[in-house]
């Protein structure tokens, strides 16, 4: 038993067969050199992917937005699927960012938010 994360799912191609069935039956089959063999495979999957059209159409259902990226049944094998979108506009990541730096810039002091602007820290 363990847990296998994995980034960037949209750019896996056709390496996503192999997780199907290690998701379907609980099993990866391994061919080397002649040999083959069939092991149990236990194990929690987390995956991060970007949706087919590089941005959220919410006009779109799951399915869809992920068509290409991942297949059906792939999707299927999942309990639970987090939809998270970036909702901010360039101001709020700016914002974002500054706090950021001023949190783990390690010293110097801090910059305030330019006028107009959300301070976060103060969040």
């Amino acid at each position: 038993r363990g847990v296998c994360c994995i980034d960037e799912f949209d750019k896996m191609g056709a390496d996503q067969q192999a997780l199907l069935e290690a998701m379907e039956q609980q099993t990866v089959s391994i061919a080397k050199a002649g040999i083959v063999c069939t092991l149990p495979a236990q194990t929690t999957v987390v995956t991060a992917a970007n949706p087919s059209k590089g941005s959220w159409d919410i006009t779109l259902t799951l399915v869809q937005n992920l068509k290409g990226v991942m297949s059906e049944a792939l999707l299927s094998r999942f309990d639970i699927v987090f939809l998270m979108r970036d909702e901010g506009g360039a101001s709020a990541d700016a914002a974002l960012s500054r706090h950021i730096v001023r949190r783990r810039g390690g010293g110097g002091l801090p910059m305030p938010p330019p006028p107009g602007q959300r301070d976060w820290a103060a969040a």
